[in-house]
């Protein structure tokens, strides 16, 4: 397909360096689609490139475009989630609450947690991941 044909992209990232859109539009770029295609780029944790694509599938449902690509670049073990998080500019307010004090913890932690609570292994979870995709 001719990459001009492309109306819009969305990309799906978690922890995104930059400028948030910075890796996506690299990779547009570098994919050869002309810089009149515009992009957007969304966080829905876990499931950012589920919503990259629904928000595309969207777009074309909806009328807006005619051909869009949606995808995602969870690499999410590139960054380290908390290192942009400086306790000290935090509202009290969120020590003090115990839900929004839980929204401190990184998702590596959480899914650890999972990972012992429910007797897990590395292997059978990495075998579901490429038998999943």
């Amino acid at each position: 397909m001719d990459p001009v044909l492309i109306q819009d992209t969305c990309i799906g990232n978690v922890l995104q360096g930059g400028a948030g859109a910075t890796s996506a539009r690299i990779a547009q770029l570098l994919a050869g689609m002309p810089d009149t295609c515009s992009l957007q780029v969304c966080n829905r944790q876990c499931s950012s490139g589920l919503q990259a694509i629904s928000t595309i599938a969207s777009q074309i449902s909806a009328g807006e475009i005619d051909i869009g690509m949606g995808g995602g670049v969870e690499s999410m073990s590139m960054f380290d989630m908390m290192g942009v998080v400086d306790a000290n500019c935090l509202s009290e307010q969120i020590f003090e609450h115990d839900k929004a004090n839980k929204c401190l913890m990184p998702m590596g932690i959480t899914s650890e947690n999972v990972v012992e609570k429910y007797g897990l292994n590395r292997k059978d979870l990495d075998q579901m991941a490429v038998d999943s995709h």
